[in-house]
């Protein structure tokens, strides 16, 4: 993680270390957790950070943002969460991770971008070339272009989702 996304981390979560009892004694509950690995937990009314080794979360409502960073404490990536029914991410090289809900309809296009989608995701539909797709739940997926790489863990309903190919050396598969 770089030492500027460190540092804004540590000042969001010495901000909510403070905030929270004040917080908390307006909604009626505050707490705050350290574990003995150094992960931090402070949760105030409806909302609720979390950070430790692997990132950082914070909750409030239906809104979530994550940051992960790598074993070696390097770059960190967010997490977005979309109330939208569709995504939409476009370009070259684009790295992104978005949060699906069970309504999410995702279009990624372009060149070789590398997209996680966690939650569940309705329907992925991926077009142009040497795109990374990978998917934790989907019930369906569409793929136009070529070298476009989908890989799934769970269907939504179906023993698999319904899988549309068009297009050369598209692969579409399943991990656990």
């Amino acid at each position: 993680m770089s030492k500027f996304v460190r540092g804004a981390v540590l000042s969001g979560v010495v901000a909510s270390l403070l905030l929270a009892p004040a917080m908390g004694a307006a909604q009626g509950r505050t707490s705050v957790k350290v574990g003995k690995d150094g992960n931090v937990e402070v949760k105030a009314g409806n909302t609720e950070v979390k950070t430790g080794g692997a990132g950082t979360s914070v909750r409030t409502g239906d809104t979530e943002v994550e940051t992960q960073g790598d074993e070696e404490g390097g770059s960190a990536q967010a997490e977005k969460q979309s109330d939208d029914a569709r995504i939409e991410i476009s370009g070259v090289g684009a790295k992104e991770t978005h949060r699906c809900s069970s309504k999410t309809e995702v279009d990624v296009s372009g060149s070789d971008n590398a997209v996680t989608l966690t939650g569940e995701c309705k329907r992925v539909s991926v077009s142009g070339a040497g795109n990374t797709v990978k998917v934790e739940a989907v019930g369906a997926i569409d793929v136009t272009g070529a070298n476009n790489t989908i890989t799934w863990k769970k269907a939504l309903g179906a023993k698999k989702p319904k899988v549309s190919r068009d297009g050369a050396n598209n692969k579409v598969t399943q991990v656990p």
